[in-house]
């Protein structure tokens, strides 16, 4: 599978460029590839529920008070590997403040998340997004290009809403909840 240096490697032939074989030279295109990569990698994972980096887990309950207990009645510490909260379950009324997430709730609460996924893990399809999101970054870092920025930002769009579309092929489609007021309808 693919790996940071092959992922950095292909977003720099992508913008015309010259692979690397590590990012330690000192050189602008691997101090840029290097500052920009993980940042990138953070904001793609967020940006959509992707089914191979969504993870559940029982989230812990710490002894520590709110800072507002008329509003809050327990404090959760988050997983250390969440990337962005999808969901938590049972229902319940929360909010997110750091890594903490305050609840009225005092039963288990278990958290639906997507996480940081190592990039061996990646299918080829996310992989790919990464390389047009590097590379559209790069072409105006690197090679001072706008025009090559235009060009890996269409390509960027184009691979970022296929990945969407193949990873979101893979979840079962949800059933529409029973709704009194949509039955009535019909």
């Amino acid at each position: 599978m693919a790996t940071k240096i092959d992922l950095i490697s292909n977003a720099l032939i992508l913008i015309g460029d010259t692979p690397v074989s590590s990012l330690t030279g000192g050189t602008r295109r691997e101090v840029v590839a290097d500052k920009l990569y993980d940042n990138i990698v953070q904001t793609e994972l967020s940006k959509h529920r992707w089914t191979f980096a969504r993870k559940q887990a029982q989230i812990t309950k710490l002894v520590s008070t709110p800072p507002d207990p008329n509003t809050w009645n327990s404090v959760y510490q988050l997983p250390t590997d969440m990337v962005f909260l999808i969901t938590v379950s049972p229902d319940a009324n929360y909010q997110v403040y750091g890594d903490k997430l305050y609840s009225n709730s005092a039963a288990d609460l278990y958290a639906d998340y997507i996480y940081n996924v190592a990039e061996a893990d990646w299918p080829v399809y996310f992989a790919k997004v990464i390389e047009y999101a590097l590379a559209m970054d790069f072409a105006a870092s690197i090679r001072d290009s706008a025009s090559a920025r235009a060009e890996m930002a269409s390509a960027y769009v184009n691979a970022s809403r296929m990945a969407r579309f193949t990873d979101s092929q893979q979840a079962p489609v949800e059933r529409i909840r029973s709704n009194p007021f949509a039955s009535v309808r019909f």
